[in-house]
């Protein structure tokens, strides 16, 4: 909620002290992910967790090795299709630059270049560096 106010005020981009959890954040969805998909199996097949069915016991007889590689070849098409959509515009960002960067929500014209932010001030004619000259 902290970085949204920010983005708001137009800040986020110069308030470091929020820049460095969200960037360290980024595994944090794929540890969701896996401790929903840990919890939800082992609730799912408890007796055969804790042993008290066999594993022979415990597959369906009505799902076949066809359906299976069905789903499995389906979920591995729509990951392979939303993997090129998530790379492709990162691949066309990167390519830019950073000079193409202009955040749309930032209440005062800020420029980012190589040599650091530039925030251009209303009625003035020279820029404020917020990083190497």
């Amino acid at each position: 909620m902290v970085a949204g106010f920010l983005l708001w005020r137009g800040r986020l981009f110069t308030t470091r002290w929020v820049l460095w959890p969200l960037m360290l954040s980024f595994p944090l969805p794929y540890i969701a992910n896996t401790a929903g998909w840990m919890t939800a199996e082992i609730g799912r097949q408890p007796w055969m967790v804790y042993g008290l069915v066999r594993t022979s016991q415990g597959y369906s007889k009505y799902v076949s090795s066809g359906n299976s590689l069905f789903t499995l070849l389906g979920f591995m098409g729509l990951y392979s299709v939303v993997s090129v959509l998530f790379v492709l515009p990162i691949y066309r960002i990167v390519q830019r630059g950073s000079e193409a960067i202009v955040p749309a929500s930032a209440s005062v014209p800020i420029t980012i270049t190589r040599y650091g932010i530039h925030l251009v001030l209303a009625g003035c004619n020279h820029d404020r560096g917020l990083g190497h000259p």
